[in-house]
């Protein structure tokens, strides 16, 4: 073969090489940046929003977000139509989470959403960036949960319509997620605090009475109320638990069982048809509620002379707290004193201590256990017999 012809074969292989494929689009880089949040939900409690969304654990390509470095909070006041359109918020959920190159329609879609977060962003304002160490004073199980006062926007000359929320994931390495799914608010204005007229502490129960709030809490008159909730706590406890009612109440008084103490009460009102929206707290009220009330005198009592003693029979005192019965005795017209020490449980004693020939009369009151006595018992006479003794 000739050095021409080897030449000439050379570039025939040169040449079909280059035919055998066409080099397409170069592959996108892997995406590295947190998943989009996608459960972002929000409501408002008294004044303020409260969003709630779960823990961001996972990168664009699946797998575990390990280097969380904080979480950042947006918002936009009176955002347009366009913005909070269902199209906008559910193409602003993250980019695809496979390796695989998107197709026409995958990449419209990124590009609609690269779009949408841009308007987002172009109208909103950071009102948060929570670190780790803030997300988990946030962190409810699984969900984190993260309140913005809303009272600054409410007093405002105008107050706002609506409020649109996202929330974006950040990487240590300072990658961001894609915009979480945006949510609307549109804030109410809450009632103004009642104002508690009475508590009072009866037997077995504290009663309270208050007044409806007569405006919201910016002094607008009429305000629609939903009802009412009650709290209560112990005079040493900083914090009220829970209210006392589970539903709404409609009257402006309210019964309560409560333990024995010293409590504190207050009351708050609800827009109607929006429980969850509670205004301020009524100015406290306490009470000292203790057991000064005691049980009911046994309604009757007999006195029986038997042989050498006298021996008692009443009707028994049924109350809870009750501790037992004190006997008193006096002979003649003497004054009553008290015939037992101890209190008995029983419904019934033998006086062994009598002489024959000489009168007593008896009564029989009942104790609880906070030490309160009764009044007494009807007045039972019995007499031994000279000649029983």
């Amino acid at each position: 073969m000739t050095q021409r012809s080897l030449l000439v074969g050379v570039m025939l292989v040169l040449l079909l090489s280059a035919s055998c494929g066409k080099r397409g689009d170069p592959e996108p880089p892997l995406p590295k940046g947190p998943a989009a949040v996608r459960d972002l939900a929000i409501d408002q409690e008294g004044t303020e929003a409260v969003l709630t969304f779960t823990y961001p654990d996972r990168l664009l390509t699946g797998l575990p977000l390990t280097d969380l470095e904080s979480v950042e909070v947006y918002r936009v006041i009176n955002p347009s139509s366009t913005l909070t359109s269902p199209a906008a918020s559910s193409s602003s959920s993250g980019a695809p989470k496979t390796d695989e190159a998107p197709a026409s329609g995958a990449r419209r879609a990124a590009l609609n959403a690269r779009l949408a977060e841009e308007a987002f962003y172009a109208q909103a304002e950071r009102v948060d960036q929570l670190s780790v160490a803030a997300i988990a004073q946030h962190t409810r199980g699984a969900q984190i949960v993260y309140r913005d006062p809303l009272m600054p926007l409410l007093r405002a000359a105008s107050p706002p319509r609506s409020l649109a929320y996202a929330v974006v994931s950040v990487r240590r390495n300072g990658l961001k997620s894609p915009l979480s799914n945006i949510v609307v608010l549109s804030p109410d204005i809450p009632p103004g605090p009642p104002v508690i007229l009475a508590v009072t502490a009866e037997e077995g129960r504290v009663c309270l009475e208050w007044e409806e709030p007569r405006s919201d809490l910016l002094g607008h008159e009429p305000v629609k109320l939903g009802g009412y909730f009650l709290y209560r706590r112990f005079f040493e406890e900083p914090d009220y638990g829970p209210p006392l009612n589970k539903e709404a109440l409609t009257g402006t008084a309210f019964v309560d069982t409560p333990p024995y103490g010293n409590l504190v009460y207050t009351v708050r009102a609800a827009l109607a048809e929006k429980p969850k929206i509670l205004g301020l707290p009524a100015e406290e009220a306490s009470v000292n509620y203790r057991d000064v009330f005691p049980p009911p005198a046994p309604r009757k009592l007999d006195a029986l002379s038997e042989g050498k003693l006298i021996r008692l029979v009443w009707d028994p005192v049924t109350v809870s707290d009750l501790a037992g019965y004190a006997i008193w005795r006096a002979e003649g017209d003497a004054d009553l004193t008290r015939l037992n020490p101890q209190l008995i449980k029983d419904t019934f004693f033998s006086d062994e201590s009598v002489v024959a020939g000489r009168r007593y009369r008896y009564v029989i009151k009942a104790v609880d256990t906070a030490g309160n006595e009764s009044p007494a018992s009807p007045e039972a006479v019995a007499e031994l017999l000279a000649s029983d003794k």
